[in-house]
């Protein structure tokens, strides 16, 4: 049986000190000097603890996968630590921790997380530091899924009493904390507390930023009677046109019309989505431009960061770069029957006649290049997103060539000799030597997806007489992937990224035919990521969803 070690447990304490994540914990628990073999197992165990993020209480997300068993011996020195730290919210992981990993007795976990979270909130909300706030509004909220789902009733009250006073002192305070009161009032909704009086004075305190509102507007909704349901729904549709008055760019103006126009049309509100409709067709996108990673929202940037550090291996991380669908790409059709399709696409296309100004519908089968250019406009942001995430895999792992190589090789369609050479790919990627991490990796994309396809479709044409055989390339390939059982969307989210000279990035022809000149970090990450996208299906590691898992 572990015993404690006291050199392991001073520093653990010491890493806690004002940390503002678990991550920058184990950043400098990991950095700290223990001492003998045995104390190292036990900081790496604490260090594999603080990297890995418990699972969602109530309503797990749908991308997140189960986590890998967690062996025995690091079980053993979590809960060895558990009841012996001093700060609350490293005691409330690893019990919730324990608690996910079905180790010891369930109630005390239970407790130990729930109160561990409590105590945490308090002591952040003391210390006005600039990041306690909404750190303590997370804890509030694990704490009380906690205890309702599993009927922990004294828990419950101390959460809900700790959350309503919250939430006054947030709507008393002159600061501007929308976000924080907004998960406090979820947490409240959740503990099946009427919060329509705070949620209608928290909407307009905080009007000035409207997705705070819009929050505050869905939670009021939830608890106000029917008969204020249409007020509610018409404030949501002015918040988004009166956000679309005041942006201060076209693709955001469009942005906030587009979802004024579609929040009018699901809630029955017929002449605000005529209003909505008239103001799009006076605005013109500017698809040419993509903003930079500082408009990205932090708390996305950070969800993408915490994935890699939840990721076990370095290949584990590699493969969460890749979604499970692109929204984007989704056939009309699908979409409108699961109700999946968002903004403009789920309005029926039209356009003012200048004479009139009376609507003129398309014909139904014109191609519709402003659904083409949000496509593409798409595909850039998951580069946006796909870059961070390639960007922390280098932070956390620093892999050489050799750890890339054995994350990437697959003896079929990537044999070690071509993994080497996308490592390489990869290499160049981090040095920002991007025209060098397109070549490399361009032909490599091509070569492993005929090799995923030879054994589902033709891919080579056998030479007949005066006629001589050949491959198929790129071009051909993508658009094979849909009879090959691959999914539609991804077909034709690389077919925009790298064949398409008209609409598309065109990427394969710009780069490799020297028509344009370095292209932007982003642009890179995508055809990384189609690599990547492409071997996890050789790795077996798609989705369930996924019909070739």
């Amino acid at each position: 049986m572990p015993q404690i070690e006291p050199s392991v447990l001073t520093a653990l304490m010491a890493a806690a000190k004002d940390a503002v994540s678990n991550t920058a914990v184990a950043f400098s628990l990991t950095a700290m000097d223990v001492g003998s073999s045995t104390t190292v197992e036990q900081r790496d165990a604490l260090v594999a603890a603080l990297r890995r993020r418990p699972a969602e209480v109530l309503k797990p997300r749908k991308e997140e996968r189960e986590a890998p068993p967690t062996p025995p011996t690091q079980l053993e020195i979590w809960s060895l630590y558990a009841d012996h730290v001093d700060d609350p919210l490293l005691r409330g992981h690893l019990h919730h921790l324990l608690l996910d990993a079905g180790h010891g007795r369930r109630p005390d976990h239970v407790r130990g997380a729930a109160s561990g979270y409590l105590d945490a909130a308090q002591l952040l909300l003391a210390a006005q530091d600039g990041h306690g706030l909404p750190r303590a509004t997370r804890c509030l909220k694990r704490a009380g899924e906690l205890s309702l789902k599993f009927n922990q009733h004294d828990i419950r009250e101390r959460a809900t009493k700790d959350a309503f006073a919250v939430a006054e002192r947030l709507l008393a305070g002159a600061e501007d904390e929308g976000r924080p009161l907004l998960v406090v009032l979820e947490t409240l909704q959740t503990l099946e507390c009427d919060v329509a009086d705070l949620a209608e004075r928290a909407a307009d305190l905080f009007a000035r930023d409207v997705d705070v509102r819009l929050g505050f507007l869905d939670v009021l909704q939830k608890d106000a009677g029917p008969s204020r349901h249409t007020q509610i729904d018409a404030a949501v549709v002015h918040t988004l046109l009166d956000a679309a008055d005041t942006a201060d760019a076209g693709q955001r103006r469009l942005y906030f019309l587009t979802e004024a126009a579609t929040q009018a049309q699901k809630r029955g509100l017929p002449d605000l989505r005529a209003r909505a409709e008239m103001a799009l067709q006076q605005t013109t996108p500017e698809w040419t431009s993509l903003r930079t990673e500082s408009a990205i929202p932090r708390a996305l940037i950070t969800r993408q960061q915490d994935r890699v550090d939840a990721a076990e291996d370095l290949r584990t991380a590699l493969w969460l770069t890749v979604p499970d669908i692109h929204p984007a790409m989704r056939a009309q059709a699908e979409a409108e029957a699961d109700g999946a399709l968002e903004g403009l696409l789920r309005i029926p296309r039209s356009r003012i006649n200048p004479a009139g100004p009376v609507f003129v519908r398309p014909p139904v089968e014109a191609d519709d290049d402003l659904a083409v250019a949000m496509q593409v406009r798409g595909l850039g942001l998951f580069g946006l997103l796909t870059a961070i995430q390639l960007d922390r895999i280098h932070e956390r792992f620093r892999p050489d060539e050799f750890e890339m190589t054995a994350a990437l090789a697959h003896e079929a369609v990537l044999p070690e000799p071509r993994a080497r050479t996308l490592a390489r790919a990869f290499r160049y990627y981090w040095l920002e030597e991007f025209d060098a991490a397109a070549c490399v990796a361009l032909p490599q994309v091509e070569q492993i997806l005929r090799e995923l396809l030879r054994s589902r479709v033709p891919v080579i044409t056998v030479a007949r007489g005066p006629r001589p055989g050949g491959v198929d390339l790129l071009g051909k390939l993508l658009q094979s992937m849909p009879a090959a059982g691959y999914p539609a969307d991804w077909s034709r989210a690389l077919e925009l990224l790298l064949v398409d000279p008209d609409r598309g990035m065109n990427l394969r022809n710009d780069i490799l035919h020297g028509l344009a000149d370095t292209p932007p970090k982003h642009h890179i990450a995508l055809i990384l990521q189609a690599a990547l996208y492409l071997l996890s299906h050789a790795h077996g590691q798609r989705m369930a969803h996924d019909p070739t898992a």
